[in-house]
């Protein structure tokens, strides 16, 4: 029998290292659990001979999930995974959430470093929560939620007013919430933790959403993830009376931006036994390589149809 683990990483494809680098540890205050070349057989696997890479992987607190992993390729052309992209567009992935202690003091440390938001935080109802949101952009047309929740109050022991967590949610826009939903919860055995469809408020929305059209939008939103924990989850949101581009064909290594989610598995050949008999294709198969700072490890990857890139690994 396999387990599914949470996301131990997020992966991000960048430009300039340590640019990006800057952003987690001195605004942020993420820090550096390790940094170096990635091997060899790791750009082999994504069909890259010709390239290299320099890694930084970052952790919050020390937690070894939601981590963030900043790639740099080089000897290789990229594009941009969602260039010019808006909330509403689908493929890939849209955004990372990160929760803060104090949203405009992080909003505006991020705006003056280079950030653009959306909107300015909006306080919503969402569910059983009232949270403080606002979705911003920045390096490598990479978006972050910056997420305080204010009632119920999330515990913020160290009275940080910057982040306050690792990535925790992620969004995932697509076309299809049926097929979406098929695709994570049926075929890949993921949980559906929540249900909450919600229409947009008529004034300023998070999503950028102009004003007079956004009461004519609803958003689908399903709440997902690996395994039952809420410390590691994706949102998939489908929004019915709006059609934007597609990145889908874009979502892959290597090119710039939210690249992929890795995902720790126990009995990896059990699981990858189980996905083939619910009808998903490899992306890549099954493949031994050496994942730093990790070691040997079995490796394969799946896609969704909207160009959701995930690996799942285990230690061989």
């Amino acid at each position: 029998m396999y387990q599914l683990h949470k996301y131990n990483e997020v992966v991000f494809s960048v430009g300039n290292l340590a640019a990006a680098e800057r952003i987690y540890t001195e605004l942020l205050g993420w820090k550096v659990q390790w940094r170096g070349e990635g091997h060899s057989s790791q750009c082999q696997f994504w069909g890259l001979p010709q390239a290299r890479t320099d890694e930084v992987l970052l952790n919050f607190d020390d937690l070894d999930f939601g981590q963030i992993r900043l790639v740099k390729f080089h000897g290789v052309p990229q594009c941009f995974i969602r260039s010019g992209g808006q909330t509403w567009d689908s493929g890939g992935i849209m955004d990372i959430d990160l929760r803060v202690g104090d949203i405009q003091y992080t909003y505006d440390l991020l705006r003056e470093n280079g950030f653009h938001g959306h909107s300015d935080p909006i306080l919503q109802q969402m569910g059983p929560f009232t949270i403080n949101e606002v979705v911003m952009k920045g390096h490598d047309e990479i978006a972050f939620a910056l997420v305080n929740r204010i009632d119920p109050p999330l515990p913020n022991p160290t009275r940080r007013k910057g982040c306050i967590s690792n990535v925790y949610l992620s969004a995932l826009v697509v076309k299809n919430m049926a097929e979406a939903r098929d695709f994570f919860v049926n075929k890949l055995g993921f949980t559906l933790l929540n249900q909450v469809p919600f229409k947009l408020p008529s004034g300023p929305n998070m999503f950028g959403f102009p004003e007079s059209f956004a009461e004519q939008v609803t958003a689908k939103l399903e709440i997902i993830a690996p395994t039952e924990s809420r410390d590691a989850m994706f949102d998939l949101i489908e929004f019915e009376g709006v059609s934007g581009r597609n990145f889908a064909d874009f979502a892959c290594p290597p090119n710039r931006g939210i690249m992929m989610y890795r995902i720790p598995v126990t009995n990896i050949d059990a699981y990858a036994d189980f996905i083939v008999a619910n009808s998903v294709n490899f992306k890549i198969a099954p493949t031994i390589i050496d994942y730093q700072p990790f070691g040997r490890v079995k490796l394969f990857a799946v896609q969704s149809s909207d160009g959701v890139w995930l690996e799942f690994w285990e230690r061989v």
